[in-house]
């Protein structure tokens, strides 16, 4: 998976590049009424291009890699939150611990979270990597 990110800071071999993420309503926010600010997405990579700060790069992405992302970022934290409120909610009857074991099982799961994306800054796998410096004509033609 291709994605173009902008280089903000290069931090000794590691370069700081900011992706921009689409937002629920395809970013046509201004037709949207829902309001969201979508944050940006920042990864540290390794400079192997010696790009400078301004520039932008295409970056790849194992998709697999995306997809364990996505699970652990998204449907992860769901699933312990929704089985927190059940376990709870089935051995007490109380509508009130559900709701508290779910938010407790909710920052486990942050928890493993921050675990599993330490993990994956130790093992520094090369599932992301720079594949281009993108002149100013593929920019225009990318549309971004």
């Amino acid at each position: 998976m291709n994605q173009v990110g902008y280089v903000t800071k290069i931090e000794g071999e590691k370069a700081h590049i900011i992706f921009k993420r689409m937002s629920s309503c395809g970013d046509k926010c201004a037709n949207c009424s829902g309001g969201c600010e979508v944050p940006p997405l920042v990864l540290d990579i390794d400079n192997t291009l010696m790009a400078e700060p301004g520039d932008a790069v295409a970056v790849n992405m194992e998709d697999n890699t995306f997809f364990k992302f996505t699970f652990f970022a998204y449907a992860l934290p769901l699933m312990l939150m929704l089985l927190g409120v059940a376990i709870a909610y089935i051995t007490t009857k109380s509508e009130t611990t559900a709701a508290f074991t779910g938010l407790g099982f909710l920052a486990v799961s942050y928890g493993i979270l921050r675990i599993v994306n330490n993990n994956h800054v130790k093992n520094q796998s090369k599932s992301v990597t720079m594949m281009k410096i993108l002149s100013e004509e593929e920019i225009n033609r990318l549309g971004i």
